[in-house]
């Protein structure tokens, strides 16, 4: 109850900072308007509180995600369409058709590729994240240890938290992590700026976009890598035909300099070839 009140009002103020969360008379469609609306239009799934990946900007969704899939489908003259929804209930209503695909900064991992077939498209770790001029800066996982720490629900962080908490902490002899669980990224952001929890474990992309719009407010502590990894785009398994629709897209813009543009534009790194067959599951 005590961390439900001094997280609370903390919302609005975090909300306005990321942008989270008229009219016009009604015309007869021109024929060119008639055209567009009957291309085909994807419904992508995608959990929009993720910035610099999916975000809402005036109540719109914008990001790294967004603009790599109107390129995408672009390609042959089709359309996205962004759902927002929980990041935890992402690949059960992408299995349950409510989805045509998934582009939510979603980790590759091998129990992922059990129930979704995915494309490569980012390369990426994680980072901590403290209160500026708190004593505790967390550098690297051996500082996690008996420290509360926010992850975001769903995700793959948890399960690392875990990881480390077992591997660095409990076999050594120390106090385990506490692993916090919230439902978004701004939420595990807003725990830690009202000192519920001691520190955040986050996408280091996420992380980075997070301590630039609240200009000084919190800082990234980490000084390593935790788990490299590629970040994937996820379409339902068995389903060539998106499948390669999307790998298509994606040469595409690659083979343009587009994407390239958007990796500098989000400050995003591409996985390279070697990095694809090291680090994509088996």
């Amino acid at each position: 109850m005590n961390l439900i009140l001094k997280v609370k009002p903390l919302v609005a103020a975090v909300c306005l900072v990321w942008g989270l969360t008229a009219c016009s008379e009604k015309t007869a469609p021109t024929e060119e308007a008639k055209v567009e609306t009957s291309a085909k239009v994807y419904q992508i799934g995608s959990d929009i509180t993720f910035p610099p990946f999916e975000y809402l900007k005036n109540d719109k969704p914008v990001g790294f995600d967004v603009d790599i899939a109107n390129l995408i489908f672009a390609q042959s003259g089709e359309k996205a369409n962004f759902v927002d929804s929980r990041f935890s209930n992402l690949v059960t209503g992408l299995e349950a058709k409510k989805f045509d695909l998934l582009m939510s900064a979603l980790y590759i991992t091998k129990e992922r590729l059990e129930k979704v077939d995915m494309v490569p498209y980012y390369m990426t770790t994680e980072a901590l994240i403290a209160l500026a001029g708190s004593d505790y800066q967390p550098k690297t996982r051996n500082d996690l240890c008996g420290k509360t720490i926010a992850s975001q629900k769903g995700s793959m962080f948890p399960e690392q938290l875990r990881q480390m908490s077992e591997e660095s902490c409990v076999s050594k002899g120390k106090a385990p992590i506490t692993i916090r669980e919230f439902v978004t990224s701004p939420e595990s952001v807003q725990a830690l700026l009202a000192k519920a929890v001691d520190a955040q474990y986050d996408d280091a992309s996420v992380a980075q976009s997070t301590v630039e719009k609240l200009k000084g407010r919190i800082v990234i502590s980490s000084t390593e890598p935790f788990f490299p990894i590629l970040g994937g785009i996820a379409v339902p398994k068995g389903d060539t035909d998106m499948l390669n629709k999307v790998k298509s897209g994606l040469d595409t813009i690659k083979k343009s300099g587009e994407y390239d543009q958007l990796l500098a534009k989000y400050k995003l790194q591409a996985p390279t070839d070697e990095e694809i067959k090291k680090y994509m599951p088996k």
